[in-house]
C-alpha cells in the first residue's frame, strides 16, 4: 500500500464515525453516485416510508430533485449538488421543508466538495426544526397580541397598508367593547379574547383579524361590498349579544382607502366617520 491509499483501519474509522452522528450524512462519487449512507440516514428513511434498498450507486442528484411548477424552471438542489460535483463551487446550503402529516419539520442541507480519490462531495442533512419553530415563534409574538392571538395594531395596519397599496377595496368591520358602566381601558382581556374567539368562527381566512386597541378588535376584509360588510355587521352584532349580553358591543363598518380611513378607525363608536355605514350594539 503507498503512503497516498488511505488504510483500511481508517476507512474504517471514518464509517464508523459517520454512523454515530445524528446528521443524516450521504457520501458520493464524482458523478454524485452513492458511495456510502450513514445509519442516521438510513433509519430516517425506513421511518418515513422508504424501503430497505440498497442505495449504493444511485444518482442521488436526481433523485434529490424537487417537483418545479414549471417544466423550465431551474431545481436548487440538484442545481447546487452538480455546482459543488463540478468543482464550480466548494460548498452548497440549502434550507428546506420535509413536513410529516402529523409534524413540522426543517432541513439544512450542505454539500461540500471532495478532493479524495473515489469521493465528489460529503452531503448532510441537519434537523432546524427547533431553530424553525423558536424563529416562527418569535415572529408570532412580534406580530400577535398575546391576549388574543389575533394580529396587533402594528401588523394589522401593515396588513391593511398593503391592500390599499394593491388597489384592493378594503372594509373594516370595527368591535369596540364597554363593561357596563366602565370605560374600555377596564375591559378585561379575558372579555376581549372571548370576542375574538367568535371572530375567529365568523371569519375564517382570507378575513384578517386584529386587536386594534385595548378593546377595539377590527375585522378586514378585501373585496367586501357594502351589502356584504352591512349583514356582516349585522350578523356579528346579534351574535355578540347573544354570547354576552353583559358586554356592550358596538359594531360598526368603514372602508379604509387612505390615512383618513386609519384616523376614523380611532374615533367613538357613537360616531358615524365620513358617513359611513355601520350598526351599533
Amino acid at each position: 500500500m503507498s503512503a497516498g491509499e488511505p488504510r483500511p483501519a481508517l476507512l474504517a474509522a471514518v464509517v464508523a464515525a459517520l454512523d454515530v452522528v445524528s446528521d443524516h450524512v450521504v457520501v458520493l462519487d464524482p458523478r454524485g453516485r452513492v458511495v456510502h449512507v450513514n445509519v442516521a440516514w438510513q433509519r430516517f428513511s425506513l421511518d418515513n416510508g422508504g424501503d430497505a434498498t440498497d442505495w449504493i450507486g444511485v444518482d442521488y442528484v436526481a433523485h434529490s430533485a424537487t417537483p418545479c411548477d414549471e417544466p423550465s424552471a431551474t431545481d436548487p438542489i440538484s442545481d447546487g449538488l452538480r455546482g459543488v460535483l463540478e468543482g464550480r463551487a466548494s460548498r452548497f446550503q440549502y434550507d428546506y421543508d420535509c413536513h410529516a402529516p402529523d409534524e413540522l419539520r426543517w432541513f439544512r442541507l450542505l454539500a461540500v466538495k471532495m478532493e479524495l480519490p473515489g469521493i465528489g462531495a460529503i452531503v448532510t442533512h441537519t434537523d432546524i426544526t427547533p431553530q424553525r419553530l423558536a424563529e416562527r415563534a418569535l415572529e408570532h409574538h412580534a406580530t400577535h397580541d398575546a391576549a388574543t392571538g389575533l394580529r396587533n395594531r402594528a401588523s394589522l395596519e401593515h396588513q391593511m397598508r398593503q391592500l390599499v397599496f394593491e388597489r384592493r377595496t378594503v372594509g373594516a368591520i370595527r368591535v369596540e367593547l364597554a363593561e357596563p358602566g366602565s370605560s374600555a381601558e377596564l375591559v378585561p382581556d379575558a372579555d376581549v379574547a372571548q370576542v375574538a374567539m367568535i371572530l375567529r368562527e365568523l371569519f375564517p381566512a382570507p378575513a384578517i383579524l386584529g386587536r386594534w386597541g385595548s378593546a377595539r378588535l377590527l375585522v378586514v376584509l378585501a373585496g367586501a361590498t357594502d351589502a356584504h360588510l352591512d349583514e356582516s355587521a349585522d350578523v356579528l352584532s346579534s351574535t355578540l349579544d347573544a354570547m354576552n349580553p353583559d358586554l356592550t358591543a358596538h359594531v360598526r363598518w368603514h372602508r379604509v382607502r387612505d390615512e383618513r380611513d386609519f384616523v376614523a378607525l380611532d374615533t367613538s363608536a357613537d360616531l358615524a366617520p365620513r358617513g359611513r355605514g355601520g350598526t351599533a350594539a
